[in-house]
């Protein structure tokens, strides 16, 4: 239970106990219900896509959808992607990419990104409608996360013993993301069936290129990788569902 609540609270504003301590250890278990805690989130937006539906039309729900998404995990993800993007996009040295990260002020390559990753999930949702939008409602935080709990768990932290995303990586135990890799597999196949399928292999391949991306120019990850990986995980299972479903 307490690895669960550590998910919870990492990836959502849903704090059950806010004065909950984990060590490492802790923290690499917790990885396994990643793609859970995506799923149930996919759910709750599901559910809003289901009622606000009668109401608006498609494009102001994809839109409230978009931004109900960032606020219920604190757009704490859209500020990873802002922060990777400042840092990655261009070439610079390990040491100098770190530092980007750490400043607090956000540079052209991360609006850019930001906007991009905004404006393909407002597009996403509203080419699809229905059975289609709720499932991949459902499945694209799923996948998103678990893309994250695997990378985490796979590569190593890119600054060792400093923040949340060392934290989340220092231990290398496999099992939760087997389990995170096969829960995400499941929610996403039950979700959208083909669909579903589909939207899985293309976040594995977003997964290769993140992790060769992330290897190469920090040589591991950080937390801010880590909530970009979510972010693009998701646009690119919502893209994904759009050409297969």
């Amino acid at each position: 239970m307490k690895s669960f609540l550590l998910a919870l609270q990492f990836l959502t504003v849903v704090t059950v106990n806010s004065g909950l301590r984990a060590d490492s250890r802790d923290l690499s278990r917790s990885r396994a219900w990643y793609a859970l805690v995506g799923g149930l989130l996919g759910l709750f937006l599901a559910g809003a896509a289901w009622l606000l539906g009668h109401k608006l039309p498609p494009l102001a729900l994809a839109a409230l959808l978009v931004v109900l998404w960032g606020a219920l995990t604190r757009f704490l993800h859209y500020d990873g992607v802002a922060d990777t993007a400042d840092a990655l996009v261009h070439t610079t040295s390990r040491e100098r990419a770190l530092e980007i990260m750490k400043d607090t002020r956000l540079g052209s390559f991360g609006v850019a990104a930001l906007a991009g990753v905004m404006l393909l999930k407002f597009g996403a949702l509203a080419s699809l409608s229905g059975a289609s939008l709720w499932g991949a409602l459902v499945a694209a935080p799923a996948l998103g996360r678990a893309l994250a709990g695997i990378l985490a768990g796979l590569m190593p932290p890119a600054r060792p013993g400093q923040g949340l995303g060392a934290a989340v990586a220092q231990e290398s135990a496999l099992w939760p993301d087997a389990l995170c890799g096969a829960c995400a597999l499941g929610i996403a196949m039950l979700a959208g069936g083909l669909a579903g399928a589909v939207a899985s292999l293309a976040v594995l391949v977003l997964g290769l290129v993140l992790a060769w991306w992330y290897w190469r120019r920090i040589g591991g990850v950080t937390g801010d990788t880590l909530g970009a990986a979510i972010e693009l995980g998701e646009t690119v299972a919502l893209l994904a569902w759009c050409v297969a479903g």
